[in-house]
């Protein structure tokens, strides 16, 4: 009669005090490894990211490299600046593209001068909405990426060679005339979560030597 109504009478302390603290590691499990679970898609997910704005980045590059013109410009004083060139300045590389669309029939070129800088750490896309422009400064600046360290590139001429500048130093001394554009550009990027990436791209006004 007496056993059965401890029986009756549920858990004891001791019991109650087990039963918690089983309870508790298993809570404690299961927490570690849902934190596990979150932590490993969220870094996926931003990996995820990072790798689409990289590709958006040479998407960019790529479509305005495969539609280079041999077209020079007037900058702001005046001064005529080649198709494509190297400013060594604010800017990496300027050059005319075309192609550049028009869905609202704009009273604009269908030709877009464009130029790609580092700032801040930033991979930026430079346009303008005139080729003989009367302002320096772009009409639209559009971040692609961001944790850039450094910014190469290189320049493959009709004869083979590679040159880090463009046009090539002292290869025409009459600015004035349209220069030659290269045959391929090799884009180096420097990026502080993938390291080093490298991309060749073919020139379409390029002519190489057999």
């Amino acid at each position: 009669m007496s056993r059965r109504l401890r029986r009756e009478a549920g858990f004891t302390l001791l019991e109650l005090l087990i039963a918690l603290a089983i309870f508790a590691i298993l809570s404690s499990l299961a927490y570690g490894s849902l934190s596990s679970a979150l932590f490993a898609r969220e870094q996926s997910q931003q990996r995820t990211e990072d790798l689409a704005r990289l590709q958006m980045a040479f998407l960019f590059i790529s479509r305005d490299l495969e539609q280079v013109v041999n077209r020079p410009i007037r900058n702001t004083w005046g001064d005529t600046q080649q198709a494509l060139f190297t400013p060594q300045r604010t800017y990496r590389l300027e050059f005319t593209r075309g192609g550049w669309n028009n869905p609202a029939q704009a009273r604009r070129s269908t030709l877009q001068r464009v130029a790609y800088a580092i700032e801040d750490g930033e991979f930026i896309r430079h346009s303008w909405w005139v080729l003989d422009r009367t302002d320096e400064k772009p009409t639209l600046s559009q971040p692609l990426l961001d944790g850039v360290e450094e910014f190469e590139l290189r320049f493959l001429d009709d004869k083979n060679k590679w040159n880090k500048e463009w046009p090539v130093p002292g290869s025409n001394e009459d600015t004035a005339q349209p220069q030659p554009l290269p045959v391929a550009i090799e884009i180096v990027l420097e990026l502080r979560e993938w390291g080093r990436i490298r991309r060749l791209f073919r020139l379409p006004g390029g002519e190489r030597r057999s």
